[in-house]
């Protein structure tokens, strides 16, 4: 019995001489249908064609072969029912040859075939991934190094609008991005100049001012309909009349902006901040305190909306606005040159290299398959000999593909010479590539042009979910149909964008969505509640979360079999858990899952890098390439290479501590040198350097995979290695690290130095292979993924976390911005004023990109979502979440319309903030459960599992002891030891949770919680400050922590062997700040007068001679061993509790040791001070004292402490 399709899905199979699209929803089978749709060309129609004859472009190499295979498949079946077909026999041969490919293999296809059309040696080969970024950097250098050397005064202004601090590192950065973004486009240079001429538009024609009045008259709609939902609630019965009053002015002040017709007049209405009436006081128990609550939050809403809008559109009057306008251009015009430029140096270096990469590969089939004829492209001869050869031009995944890709596969299309032979399949909703610079838009125009019903151009949808049981689809179409609008997610979801049920489950229990809050409490701080193993994170206490939830399922969760179509208990393999990102949950999810007991699969997707074991090669590399490198000649000798303790690596430092680390390390290496170093330290140095020596021979004529095999097998590396923990998947890592050497010699960069830069670059733009995997798919264990990698795949159980996490913004914070439509958004920077202001046109990008972004993150939870077979579970840290969901219950109360309200959606910080005020709206046929989870009934279920392990031992001992089970004990001389065993409890309970490191600071608080333990508490007089003339203040007065940063900042940078005067003490000030050592926030602080006094005192001239005679020594760290009984009076081992600290300045006199603390507190007498601060220069001198008398001839004794007050310009002994 052949499968019985959907009438829409018959209608894709066989509809023909049609431009097709296809919206297929998720879980809709579209990969099925789209195989039906080729079997039936190839076999059934009046007139099948050949399978080499249709052009099939998947998304990924895997779809690919995939596609391949099941169409290869399907052709078998059909010759095994008519083994005499000689058509049938022909597509068998042909299915291996056939153009089923990804974007890029098939420009690939295009440039090996007609290369000689665009001039390119046949020779050519595409760039390994890490040799192109060295390639790129190597590119960037020498272009950046002759601009300078021209000196062109454009390209220097350009510089030091960009560069930040003494690097160039921002210039090439940007220049790096835009060149990447413009190779999505057919013309790269055409777009780059658009970019610079969107800056010589003005007035209210200009793109971006049409944007700012597009969004404003949005969130005005918004605002308008909150203050009629206000009204609305005034007029109630219980409703706070006595804000009528209010509400009518609040009116009046935006009916000014809610009229204006131009910029101009917005400014007008908004250049002064609107005086807000004050709420009335007035109390009054017939009104509804919940009522009262929402008018206030409705009107907190409108103003924070103004607010907003002010200061991002309306910061300036329009007048200067055009003036930083007219600022950017030369810059712009100076980028666009700079990338078009690199572009053209970086394509001959290529060239020399006979090189391509993946743009070139799009930008060379586009110059092969088309030409431009008056402004526009249209297909070239060779596009005409392949619109000849393809019946039909099928793209998978058509909502992931950019400009260049539509350029390049309409013109081998037919649609040029009025045939419609395109057939495109997608889902807007799941268009989740944005990063990579897909344009859903591409989708969205025929989306919206294409009929349903008639016409040349036609579009299908697929509703029908054949993944999902309905309990799920449910759910998810609930949340989505309030949430996912044109506007934001760039489709309206509704009945034709919906999922309906197409999958028959039996029926079962608890199959409902559930949503679950952990409340957390405090927006600021990870709860810092013990549950087993010491003080948790939120993120921590959620992961424990979903293991409680695991344990749960496992005990009562029904699915049904695959095979056998009927329930069965859940496995582990059922359950997946998907996370935004892996950074920073692998590594949780993977430790507490294991700690629970639940196994885990998550191959790393990143972390390679990261790993002990390659982190210690790379730097044993790095030295064999250079032994006068510090840090990685430290970090190999302490390594399993050289096996050196701390003390040893600090007595190879004395022998001589003018010189730089390595200088001793090669004396110590040399056997010719004598040295009172012991014998131990002299052998582990002299055998690391024994094999050093030996490799670095090796090097000019052994491949570096040889070399690294050498290295870990002469050395005994591999081998410590693979008896680590986890050795077998660190050994594989070393295995990859050789396939990546291989990698590595098929470029055109040779020698060791050049290897260690490769990996450098992979690291540094994120080029991460993931740990290599042990596992495979079979495993019976929990998988954790990424939301994009589980993009087409299906899962029994989908465990979504995170739905907490705020959304990641960097993009839109960045000092330049990059938009698709609206170019480039740039700071306008005035060098002769040293002036920055944005420019309207960046807070306008910064706008849409933030929007953009939004609704990439709302596809992105749609993909999520639909994963799901038959159950959905929906995770995620919420501070105060009870007060959350009864503000979104208040809100969702008023609310007519069936989707929340633009303003809602956009101003959203994570998925929690669609998903509560969507979820608080469910009736009871909604199969969603929303739940608050308490981090205390966490803790309990914790608490109430290790009493049943407790219970559990206590039963089993009991049993023994009757004689009741199997393991009881008879004989006597084992019962006691059994006994004694069970019954064991260690004697040091609780002091694993005393804290045995303290910094000084933290000993102040300490000290001062005593305090208020063992007396009263004062509450201090407010201090009585004069008021001075603005004349009169040097500077603003600051917070205490940013002016004590800042004075002691200067303290520690100012050269004491100058005599000062103050316009010397502002000369050296300024000249710190010129050079970064200050910025201007700090330098802003500092009041010289203050410092002057200083430098007078007596204190000040000792210093000062100090420094002269090279005794002074400024921020001197140490770590000081406490006896743990001065905090701790209870302890019996009498343990060591560890001081760590800074010392601000001390200096060494003839007769001892002279420690000084500089102080900025408020205080009113040196007593105060003196009282605060003592316990710490007591500290700090018994450190210092030490210090300087640990196997020392002469005693040095501190003889002063003291404190210096800039607030009472006072010296104070302590």
């Amino acid at each position: 019995m052949g499968v019985k399709w959907t009438e829409e899905q018959q209608q894709v199979i066989d509809l023909r001489d049609h431009n097709i699209l296809v919206s297929a929803a998720a879980g809709s089978g579209k990969t099925a249908v789209l195989v039906e749709r080729i079997i039936a060309r190839l076999t059934r129609d009046a007139n099948p064609v050949d399978v080499d004859h249709m052009l099939i472009v998947t998304y990924t190499e895997a779809a690919a072969a995939e596609m391949k295979e099941r169409i290869g498949a399907a052709i078998e079946k059909e010759l095994e029912e008519d083994p005499s077909s000689e058509h049938l026999k022909r597509q068998s041969a042909l299915i291996h040859t056939a153009k089923i490919t990804t974007i890029h293999s098939f420009c690939l296809s295009v440039i090996r075939e007609y290369f000689h059309t665009i001039d390119l040696d046949p020779g050519f080969r595409i760039a390994e991934e890490g040799e192109l970024k060295l390639l790129k950097q190597d590119v960037m250098k020498e272009l950046l190094e002759a601009k300078y050397e021209e000196g062109n005064e454009d390209f220097l202004r350009f510089v030091e609008t960009f560069a930040t601090g003494r690097e160039d590192l921002q210039v090439e950065e940007i220049i790096s991005r835009l060149y990447e973004f413009a190779g999505s486009y057919p013309d790269p240079e055409e777009w780059l100049d658009d970019c610079a001429r969107m800056y010589e538009e003005s007035g209210e024609k200009a793109i971006y001012i049409e944007k700012v009045m597009e969004y404003i008259r949005r969130t005005v709609a918004d605002m308008q309909m909150l203050m009629e939902k206000a009204d609305q609630i005034c007029m109630e019965p219980d409703g706070p009349y006595m804000y009528g009053d209010m509400l009518e002015a609040d009116q009046k002040v935006l009916r000014k902006l809610f009229a204006a017709k131009s910029y101009e007049e917005m400014y007008e209405a908004l250049k002064e901040k609107p005086a807000w009436k004050t709420l009335s006081r007035k109390k009054d128990d017939a009104v509804d305190p919940t009522k009262r609550e929402q008018v206030r939050a409705y009107r907190d809403t409108w103003k924070k909306l103004i607010d907003d809008i002010r200061n991002n559109y309306f910061f300036q009057p329009p007048s200067e606005m055009e003036a930083d306008r007219k600022i950017c251009i030369p810059v712009m015009h100076e980028l666009v040159s700079l990338v078009k430029e690199y572009q053209r140096v970086l394509a001959a270096k290529k060239a020399e290299k006979n090189l391509i990469d993946f743009r070139d590969m799009e930008q060379f089939a586009l110059q092969i398959l088309t030409r431009k004829e008056n402004g526009k492209r249209v297909p070239s001869e060779v596009a005409k000999e392949y619109q000849n050869t393809f019946e039909e031009v099928m793209i998978d995944e058509y909502q992931d593909s950019n400009l260049i890709q539509e350029a390049i596969l309409t013109s081998v299309s037919r649609i040029s010479r009025g045939e419609n032979n395109l057939f495109m399949v997608g889902d807007v909703k799941q268009s989740i590539y944005r990063f990579r610079l897909s344009r859903p838009e591409l989708f969205m125009e025929k989306f919206n042009t294409y009929s349903l019903t008639d016409g040349g151009n036609r579009r299908i949808d697929l509703h029908k979910n054949f993944r999902s049981r309905a309990e799920v689809l449910d759910a998810v179409n609930f949340i989505f149909r309030q949430i996912m609008t044109e506007e934001l997610g760039r489709i309206t979801y509704d009945e034709n964008a919906a999922l309906y049920v197409g999958a028959s489950y039996p029926e079962s229990e608890k199959n409902e969505t559930e949503i679950l809050l952990l409340d957390t409490k405090s927006e600021e701080e990870d709860t810092g509640l013990s549950v087993r193993s010491g003080s948790q994170t939120a993120k921590e206490l959620e992961v424990r979360l979903i293991a409680q939830r695991i344990g749960e399922l496992m005990e009562s969760q029904q699915i049904v079999d695959k095979e056998t179509g009927m329930l069965r208990p859940v496995r582990y393999q059922d359950i997946v858990i998907l996370t935004r990102s892996p950074a920073g949950w692998t590594d949780t999810v993977t430790r507490i899952l294991q700690e629970e007991g639940l196994p885990v699969l998550a191959e790393s997707a990143d972390g390679y890098f990261e790993t002990l074991e390659i982190g210690w090669m790379m730097d044993y590399l790095r030295v064999l390439d250079n032994f006068r490198q510090d840090i990685p000649l430290v970090a190999v000798l302490k390594s399993p290479f050289g096996r050196m303790t701390n003390e040893e690596l600090a007595q190879i430092r004395e022998l001589n501590a003018e010189v730089p680390f390595y200088q001793n390390v090669l004396e110590t290496a040399d056997p010719e040198k004598k040295t009172d170093l012991p014998a131990g330290i002299l052998k582990k140095v002299r055998d690391v350097f024994g094999w050093l020596f030996y490799f670095r021979e090796r090097i000019p004529y052994t491949a570096i995979h040889d070399l690294l095999w050498e290295i870990m097998k002469k050395t005994g590396y591999r081998d410590y290695i693979a008896a680590m923990p986890g050795g077998k998947g660190r050994r594989a890592n070393l295995d990859m690290l050789i396939t990546r050497a291989k990698a590595f010699e098929a470029t055109s960069y040779k020698g060791l130095y050049h290897f260690v830069r490769y990996i450098d670059q992979l690291k540094k733009y994120n080029v991460d292979f993931g740990e290599a995997g042990l596992y495979d798919e079979q495993t019976d264990a929990v998988r954790l993924m990424s939301i994009h990698k589980s993009k087409g795949l299906e899962f029994p159980v989908v465990i979504v976390t995170g739905m907490g996490k705020r959304f990641n913004i960097q993009d839109t914070t960045a000092s330049v911005v990059i938009h698709p439509d609206l170019g480039l958004g740039i700071d306008a920077i005035d060098l002769e004023r040293r002036t920055k202001s944005p420019t309207l046109l960046k807070k306008v990008i910064q706008n849409e990109i933030g929007l953009e972004n939004l609704g990439e993150e709302l596809r992105v939870l749609y993909v999520a979502l639909t994963r799901a077979k038959e159950k959905l579970i929906l995770t995620g840290t919420v501070p105060h979440a009870a007060d959350k969901l009864e503000a979104c219950q208040l809100e969702q109360e008023n609310s007519q319309k069936e989707t929340l309200d633009f303003t809602k959606l956009a101003r959203a910080t994570s998925y929690y903030d669609w998903i509560l005020p969507a979820a608080v709206r469910k009736t009871e046929e909604v199969p969603i459960e929303l739940k608050v989870i308490g981090v205390d009934t966490l803790v309990e279920g914790e608490v109430d599992k290790e009493a049943a392990d407790y219970l559990e031992k206590e039963v089993f001992l009991e049993k023994i002891e009757a004689e009741e089970h199997p393991m009881a004990v008879t004989d006597e001389r084992f019962r006691a030891k059994i006994e004694e065993a069970f019954s064991y409890r260690y004697p040091y309970q609780g002091e694993d949770q005393l804290k045995m490191k303290y910094t000084v600071s933290e000993l102040k608080k300490y000290a001062a919680a005593s305090e208020e333990e063992d007396g009263e508490i004062l509450i201090p007089e407010e201090e009585i400050v004069p008021i001075l003339p603005n004349f009169m203040k040097e500077e603003e007065e600051v917070k205490g922590a940013t002016k004590g940063t800042a004075y002691h900042k200067v303290m520690e940078l100012l050269d004491f062997s100058k005599i000062y005067t103050m316009d010397l003490l502002r000369e050296n000030i300024e000249n710190l700040k010129n050079e970064g050592y200050l910025d201007a926030g700090t330098a802003g602080c500092i009041q010289k007068k203050e410092i002057m006094e200083f430098l007078n005192t007596n204190v000040g001239k000792r210093m000062q001679n100090a420094a002269r005679a090279k005794t002074l020594y400024r921020e001197q760290p140490f770590v000081l061993g406490v006896d743990a009984k001065e905090f701790y009076p209870d302890q019996k081992k009498g343990e060591m509790v560890l001081i760590q600290g800074i010392i601000d300045v001390f200096w060494i006199e003839e007769d001892g040791i002279v420690v000084l603390d500089y102080k900025t507190d408020r205080v009113k007498t040196g007593k105060e001070l003196a009282d605060r601060y003592a316990s710490q220069l007591k500290l700090y001198g018994e450190a210092l004292e030490r210090i300087y008398n640990h196997g020392s001839e002469r005693t040095l004794r501190v003889k002063e402490r003291l404190l210096y007050s800039f607030r009472l310009s006072a010296v104070i002994p302590v």
